[in-house]
């Protein structure tokens, strides 16, 4: 999912997946770890908001969909109906750009055996205040306070469908630094900063 412009960071006219993290784009972070992955087609979901995101994919040869740009859950659900998918899709925001591709194929593996249609990957809160690492969104569930972290599993033959969701709730710190802010690019910088310190 690559369509938010990322009014919030501040980017000075840049789209937010296409700011820079270690000389490459956000986006290009989550699709190198897509396609080492077992996912078996990749397509980046752009909108009106992100035209240059969109020539970007396309100048990749990656296979876009340019959604309305409506929201994110009505952007994913047009794009689905729109390819004619079917079966289980994995939905991913393009600003985790520290994404494994063995994570993701954890999270996949999950997805399988979860006995409904639909999962959803959350940390648990104290995990992000541990880091550090103030979160946009907290819920509570079963008396857990939770952190989406942008990956969902759903099946698109039922996307008009409310489809039950397992929770996968796990503490991995490369899903701690999802960039909606330029305060969350610089805490990233910094956190990267400090690990190179410590190898030396």
């Amino acid at each position: 999912m690559a369509g938010g412009k990322g009014e919030r960071l501040g980017s000075g006219g840049v789209e937010k997946p296409l700011l820079e993290f270690r000389g490459r784009p956000l986006i290009a972070h989550v699709l190198a770890a897509l396609n080492k992955s077992q996912i078996e087609r990749v397509v980046t979901v752009t909108s009106p908001r992100t035209p240059c995101t969109t020539r970007w994919a396309r100048e990749a040869r990656i296979q876009v969909v340019k959604a309305p740009g409506r929201g994110y859950i009505q952007d994913y659900s047009w794009a689905s109906k729109r390819l004619g998918l079917q079966g289980p899709v994995l939905i991913i925001a393009a600003d985790l750009p520290l994404i494994d591709y063995r994570l993701i194929d954890r999270i996949i593996e999950r997805g399988s055996k979860a006995e409904s249609s639909a999962l959803g990957v959350y940390l648990p809160y104290e995990f992000c205040d541990e880091a550090d690492v103030p979160p946009d969104l907290i819920f509570a569930a079963d008396a857990k306070l939770l952190v989406p972290t942008g990956i969902n599993i759903v099946d698109a033959s039922h996307l008009d469908q409310l489809q039950q969701e397992t929770m996968l709730v796990i503490r991995d710190e490369s899903l701690l630094y999802n960039i909606n802010r330029r305060s969350d690019l610089k805490r990233l910088s910094k956190s990267e900063r400090g690990r190179k310190r410590e190898l030396e």
